[in-house]
């Protein structure tokens, strides 16, 4: 066989393989060897060979006789990705992009146990926009705009847990964040001078967990109202980057 032909040979079965993991991937359950020789147009003794090959990696699973599901192997391979996915790498374009648009300091805040701090800010040199960063001080996450974006996502144990640390009700505390999950940011709350109160939009990871969140100055955000929409996709822009799906932000 030339070097042409299994060049040809090798392209056309790892086509067919990704072919058969997105399949059981879309289904998320086990299929059976017929079905799965239908979606994916394979001829069933084509498919069963390859997929057989795919369980000998660990990459897919046989549940039954005849029937196939994702294997744990990519469980694996998921997590070492993950581990490499720094959320303040990934912010870095986002955040010169924003502060560009805007012509305003772009902050970057993570959670720490039950505060929020700010770990990057961008400023603008000659050379450019560039992402320093630093450890800002902590404030609860009740008190501020980035920690209500954190707070949206969080489980009803942990809301209790914030609600009695406020003095709210879990219920009002849970109607306030529903708020902020379905507009996309949040604002400072009344205790902050009106000009000062900074908008802040959550950041979330490929389980759909608010790991960070972006904020930006209310002397900004009041006096341009459309960039409250710029903050809220510059935050989409980095969960996509950290896998979550922008469909279901």
């Amino acid at each position: 066989m030339s070097d042409t032909t299994a060049s040809a040979t090798s392209i056309q079965v790892m086509s067919r393989m990704f072919t058969l993991l997105d399949t059981l991937a879309q289904e998320g359950d086990a299929m059976s060897l017929k079905i799965v020789s239908e979606r994916t147009g394979l001829h069933p003794s084509t498919a069963h060979r390859i997929l057989n090959d795919l369980a000998a990696g660990g990459f897919v699973e046989r549940s039954g006789p005849g029937t196939y599901r994702l294997g744990l192997r990519l469980l694996h391979l998921g997590n070492v990705v993950r581990t490499r996915l720094n959320v303040l790498e990934l912010a870095t374009r986002p955040m010169q992009d924003l502060h560009r648009l805007s012509t305003q300091v772009i902050s970057l805040y993570l959670r720490h146990d039950d505060d929020v701090q700010c770990v990057a800010r961008t400023h603008a040199e000659r050379s450019g926009v560039q992402v320093i960063r630093l450890s800002g001080a902590r404030s609860p996450l009740y008190q501020s705009a980035p920690g209500k974006a954190l707070a949206t996502r969080l489980p009803a144990r942990e809301l209790a847990d914030l609600a009695q640390q406020a003095g709210i009700s879990p219920e009002t505390l849970k109607a306030e964040l529903g708020s902020v999950r379905a507009q996309g940011w949040a604002i400072d709350g009344p205790d902050v001078e009106h000009s000062a109160q900074t908008l802040a939009a959550p950041i979330l990871n490929d389980q759909g967990q608010a790991v960070a969140a972006l904020g930006l100055p209310g002397s900004a955000w009041r006096a341009t109202p459309d960039l409250s929409e710029a903050l809220r996709q510059s935050a989409a822009r980095i969960s996509v980057a950290l896998g979550w799906q922008i469909d279901r932000i």
